[in-house]
């Protein structure tokens, strides 16, 4: 049986949250070794990952896979809503109220700066990070105390969000209609 919602999500997520605190203490692990230590690339790559995650944690769905042979159970799992690494892309995908949310507590904590604009700064990150060996990759354009301030800003607002629950229900002239088990 098919759930009865067109989609479902949890904001923040907690299963992307949990992975994104995972990559942000790795990061912050990595970033207190000395200078010299032979792992920026490592942190550049936990860092960005964990950028990626807490954006995913805002806009991910909920996902209900039916557990065979037990009726109305199932395993409940998330999946991102928009696919790859594009930061800005992530942040235009998490619902208006948030991102609104999210840029205004931004602007508030960083005057001067636009949080779209932040972000930008560390496109191509995720790749660069991975193949820094690649002639066409320029890691000195990443800049590192702002993406380690990004990281903990991200890490703090979504830390401190109210998790919300959110149903988006099928229009009834909807194809992809459910229909809804009565309790007769």
């Amino acid at each position: 049986m098919s759930s009865p919602w067109k989609k479902r999500q949890e904001i923040p997520d907690p299963q992307v949250r949990d992975a994104a605190d995972q990559f942000d203490d790795a990061r912050l692990l990595l970033d207190a070794q000395p200078p010299g230590s032979g792992l920026l690339l490592p942190l550049l790559n936990n860092a960005v990952v964990a950028l990626e995650l807490y954006l995913k944690s805002l806009s991910a769905v909920t996902v209900h896979t039916p557990i065979p042979g037990f009726p109305g159970g199932s395993i409940v799992t998330a999946e991102a809503e928009i696919k790859g690494h594009g930061l800005v892309r992530l942040l235009k995908s998490i619902p208006g109220d948030v991102r609104k949310s999210l840029e205004q507590e931004y602007k508030t904590t960083h005057p001067e700066r636009v949080l779209q604009e932040a972000l930008i700064q560390y496109e191509g990150l995720f790749t660069a990070s991975r193949f820094a060996f690649e002639k066409s990759k320029k890691l000195d354009k990443y800049l590192l105390s702002p993406l380690m301030e990004l990281c903990s800003f991200f890490r703090d607002f979504v830390s401190r969000i109210e998790p919300s629950e959110r149903i988006e229900w099928p229009r009834p002239s909807d194809p992809e209609e459910s229909v809804v088990p009565s309790s007769d």
